[in-house]
């Protein structure tokens, strides 16, 4: 007799068993490359925003880091996800697969937030005590540092 799971998977076209840690490995890979990739074009622009907006405030709304490209590859990739994560798939893989999905959303939302919501944030940062905005010339919200070791918990 066999489970109605299993006959979901079977009749979904998915395997019934995982295929070994190799393909919830590759999950893992993809979701790291596609966070570095992110970090690295966060890091840059974010510190070349806040450098310029110390010179001219009105460059403080100028970051931009998704551009088309990153963004139908980050849609690609939770196309993917949302496919591996689907019932009738293996739990582990499915697991990984809704991680995934969490934290690639979570770090869009986070770039997006900074990309809109980045002048507040530096003027409540120049009224605080402490207002330098590149301590040791880093951003004091340093968004790519923390988008880079995301990417490496992930690979």
């Amino acid at each position: 007799m066999t489970s109605y799971a299993a006959e979901q998977a079977r009749a979904a076209g998915a395997p019934r068993e995982e295929r070994g840690p190799t393909e919830r490995d590759d999950l893992r890979r993809v979701v790291g490359r596609v966070l570095e990739r992110l970090a690295s074009r966060t890091e840059p622009a974010l510190a070349a925003c806040i450098r310029r907006s110390r010179e001219e405030w009105d460059q403080a709304d100028s970051l931009s880091v998704l551009d088309a490209e990153l963004e139908d590859e980050i849609a690609a990739l939770r196309r993917r996800l949302a496919a591996c994560a689907r019932p009738g798939w293996p739990a582990a893989r499915r697991a990984v697969a809704l991680e995934g999905l969490v934290v690639i959303d979570t770090a869009v939302g986070l770039v997006r937030l900074f990309e809109r919501r980045l002048a507040p944030l530096l003027r409540l940062r120049l009224r605080s005590a402490t207002p330098d905005v590149l301590p040791d010339g880093r951003p004091f919200l340093d968004l790519g540092q923390a988008l880079h070791e995301v990417a490496e918990a992930w690979r």
